[in-house]
């Protein structure tokens, strides 16, 4: 409504500023809708129709509930002309009431609502002044936002929609309809500076129908509808846009809406040790490698021994613990980065290259011809990896049948988990610091596994638990003879 004569601000069938949630903030992969809609609230069809909205009241917001969502708005209040206008509003989905904690009315231009979960998500809905409007009004607005601001937790996921009546152009905002900054957006620029809080329906880019959302009876199209969020959560904003899918509302306005899903901070995992990159399996089964590590070492500490004085032993550990890790990454080998042999196949690799020059080609000139050649391009790689997956598990059946004909079965096992991209099972090991210790561990350790008789609870008159399979068979208990060695 900026830019609007002044007589038209005050007919009686003003909008009213309803913010739309739908969504839990606490629930698993958290995805929720956002959105702010400036709405005629008595010719809207979806909405109920009832004179008490234009009605003024005191102090409690006015509840109702229809088609499984609940509104509840503030009051209007009376302009020069006697006429009710103005107004917020929220429109609560069942599983967001659920997750409501409280509804404030700050004041007559701005509603706060509290969601429960991780972080307590906080929404104020809110009404700016017309830009034609005196400055003292928009300057009290711009008084009263702040104050409701600073009461907001520093942690919550802080989110602000509504009608802002403000313009802001290329050189404030990133992605935006407006040609030029007015009053009401310098006013909410100053805000949103102090506050570190961004417009998240500037921050993509979109067609400009996806941009505008005001409709002037005049002069063509204006962005005045905003949803601002913290600096902070702006990476849980995936999308926030205007859409025109509330035709039959038959407002002015377009609804705004903002995809959000949470996404918290990730802790770095810590760098691993240098000494770490060492194959030390190699390194114990190469004698003379280990022979050249010993007096490499040897001749480097004691270089540096020479410098040290004798009093001082940490500085000599020190040393020491240097040394090695030094020569250890000049002189040992170094593990090998497990990689699927067939991602570096000769046909995959020359599919690949296709694949790239193709897609430069329908990057630089998009026709049909070169989406088909990219697709077809796509399948041949997808191709090509098949065939090179085939080939590598071929040639593993292929070394598991040999080695099995070997006999070596720790080597077959290596294979197989490499085969099925399975780790080796947990060995279980027998606390103990001697080796008696360790024996009479393993003895108490089969004795129950083994050593306990069986339970059967099988019915006495039940003829199958009962039948009697076979004679007792031939097998010797007693120690092993020369015979069956």
């Amino acid at each position: 409504m900026t830019g609007w004569p002044q007589s038209l601000t005050d007919d009686p069938s003003l909008t009213q500023t309803k913010m739309v949630l739908t969504g839990l903030s606490n629930v698993k992969s958290p995805l929720y809708i956002i959105s702010t809609f400036n709405t005629r609230t008595e010719h809207c069809p979806r909405l109920p129709r009832k004179p008490e909205h234009r009605n003024i009241y005191a102090e409690l917001p006015m509840q109702e509930t229809f088609d499984g969502y609940t509104l509840i708005t503030s009051s209007a209040w009376k302009n020069m002309m006697n006429a009710a206008t103005g107004g917020v509003g929220v429109l609560l989905s069942t599983r967001a009431l659920k997750a409501c904690t409280s509804i404030v009315k700050c004041t007559e231009r701005i509603m706060k609502v509290n969601l429960s979960g991780n972080p307590v998500t906080t929404v104020l809905c809110c009404y700016s002044p017309h830009n034609e409007h005196p400055g003292e009004d928009v300057e009290q607005f711009y008084q009263e936002l702040p104050t409701t601001t600073n009461a907001i937790p520093a942690h919550n996921l802080f989110m602000i929609g509504g009608d802002f009546n403000a313009q802001l152009g290329p050189t404030d905002s990133l992605f935006t309809f407006n040609q030029n900054t007015n009053r009401n957006g310098k006013h909410m620029k100053n805000f949103m500076e102090q506050y570190s809080i961004v417009p998240t329906n500037t921050r993509f880019q979109n067609r400009t129908s996806k941009l505008w959302t005001h409709r002037r009876p005049s002069d063509g199209f204006v962005q005045l509808d905003y949803i601002l969020a913290r600096k902070k959560w702006i990476n849980s904003i995936k999308n926030s846009r205007a859409y025109n899918s509330f035709e039959d509302v038959k407002s002015d306005h377009h609804i705004v809406s903002c995809n959000c899903q949470i996404s918290y901070r990730k802790r770095k995992a810590p760098a691993r040790g240098p000494m770490k990159q060492i194959d030390w399996r190699k390194v114990a089964g190469n004698a003379i490698l280990c022979e050249k590590f010993t007096v490499a070492v040897h001749n480097r500490f004691s270089t540096l021994c020479d410098q040290l004085d004798e009093k001082n032993s940490s500085a000599g550990y020190d040393t020491l613990t240097t040394a090695n890790k030094d020569i250890a990454l000049e002189l040992l080998p170094k593990k090998r980065k497990k990689t699927l042999t067939f991602a570096s196949n000769k046909t995959v690799m020359k599919a690949r290259e296709e694949l790239k020059n193709v897609a430069q080609k329908h990057q630089s000139r998009s026709t049909r011809n070169t989406e088909r050649n990219l697709d077809a391009a796509k399948a041949s790689l997808d191709e090509a990896y098949t065939e090179a997956l085939e080939a590598h598990v071929k040639s593993k059946t292929e070394e598991l049948n040999k080695l099995h004909t070997e006999n070596k079965h720790a080597a077959a096992w290596v294979a197989l988990r490499e085969l099925t991209n399975q780790r080796a099972s947990p060995v279980i090991r027998i606390a103990g610091e001697t080796t008696e210790q360790r024996l009479d561990g393993w003895y108490q350790y089969f004795s129950n596994l083994l050593g306990k008789p069986e339970q059967c609870n099988a019915y006495l008159d039940d003829p199958f638990s009962n039948h009697k399979i076979s004679e007792s068979l031939p097998i010797q208990t007693g120690r092993f003879t020369m015979a069956e060695v």
